[in-house]
């Protein structure tokens, strides 16, 4: 009898971002396991086309053309939104933080548009929503907050956190 738990993945969107994150997912499986004390299940995908031919081996069988399926299955643990947009991400977004799952988004748009929203949710029904992904791409700022000065409570973060906007900012500065 296997002690681990098991967590079960499902990723909303399967272009670009998508099939490399189950790429990743599927190399990295190992080491993750070993490190969560966990096995991971890469359970199901939503796609637009089923019958699209993919850069990425997936059983016909783990293929949806319905991300609410995912997003509202209690079999899956982890939701990861890689949609884009705000309209359908949003929905898939709050259906699966309405069952208490973890969400995981680099939708920056949602994001802006929604987050309000779906931190209450996530609050209200116990789910968890990580974002850290749509910040200055990736860079470990938002845990490092949450965890590291915990005995503080940060409402807001403002800022400007990646290269482009901070060239674009200096220039503007030292440039008459």
């Amino acid at each position: 009898m296997n002690s681990h738990p098991t967590i079960n993945i499902g990723l909303c969107g399967f272009g670009t971002v998508g099939q490399g994150v189950w790429k990743h997912l599927e190399r990295a499986r190992e080491t993750l396991e070993a490190r969560l004390g966990a096995k991971l299940v890469l359970a199901r995908a939503a796609v637009r086309d089923l019958k699209k031919k993919r850069a990425v081996k997936i059983a016909a069988s783990k293929l949806t053309d319905d991300p609410m399926a995912i997003a509202t299955d209690p079999k899956i643990d982890i939701v990861c939104e890689l949609m884009g947009g705000t309209g359908l991400a949003r929905e898939v977004t709050l259906a699966a933080l309405s069952r208490g799952a973890i969400v995981i988004s680099a939708n920056k748009a949602l994001i802006c548009a929604h987050g309000e929203e779906i931190f209450a949710t996530a609050r209200k029904h116990g789910g968890h929503f990580f974002f850290e992904a749509s910040v200055a791409g990736g860079i470990p700022l938002i845990k490092a907050l949450r965890e590291g000065l915990v005995a503080n409570r940060f409402t807001r973060i403002y800022g400007i956190l990646n290269g482009t906007c901070n060239y674009i900012l200096t220039q503007m500065e030292e440039v008459d």
